[in-house]
């Protein structure tokens, strides 16, 4: 495996996961909708889904900044920033999906594919480790730097998801 093969594995991994969510995320809001209001959770999962239509805009706009990451990753031969964004989004399959699904008892969409992607994710980083040669200090500072670009990434879209959905309504008004 080279590394250009195991950098488009992370848009094509995301994707697949993010289709459970946008697939399910509504349907499973209305079938755990009780199961949900008597949590106790102090996040609930999905709070902040507004639509399917704004949730896939979030969805859309990862996308493009993955597949943009790999693209100049693959160009220019540095893989920090996309290391860094796949190091976030394993990190996420287990301490988002499958926690929160542990935590509602219940599925959640999203842990099926997290389940599944968590160990491939895993060796396609030490795979991609070893490739790149990485040092520990390389190594711990693209995660950091993934980690802290995915919360600005994810934080602002939930803030701005309510902006998003408002326009969608806006549009099929006119």
């Amino acid at each position: 495996m080279n590394m250009i093969t195991i950098a488009w594995l992370f848009p094509i991994i995301f994707m697949i996961h993010d289709f459970e969510e946008i697939i399910f995320v509504k349907a499973w809001r209305e079938r755990y909708q009780q199961e949900r209001k008597n949590s106790k959770m102090k996040k609930k999962p999905f709070d902040h889904f507004k639509s399917t239509a704004s949730f896939s805009i979030g969805v859309e706009i990862i996308f493009l900044i993955i597949s943009l990451t790999t693209l100049l990753s693959v160009i220019f031969h540095s893989y920090y920033i996309w290391y860094g964004l796949f190091f976030a989004i394993t990190c996420h399959f287990v301490f988002a999906h499958v926690r929160q699904a542990f935590q509602f008892k219940h599925y959640t969409p999203g842990v099926t594919t997290s389940v599944i992607f968590l160990p491939i994710s895993i060796y396609l980083l030490y795979e991609a480790t070893i490739l790149l040669e990485y040092n520990l200090m390389e190594i711990t500072l693209s995660c950091l730097v993934g980690v802290f670009l995915s919360f600005i990434i994810f934080y602002t879209l939930t803030s701005i998801e309510s902006k998003l959905e408002k326009k969608l309504i806006d549009y099929s008004n006119k």
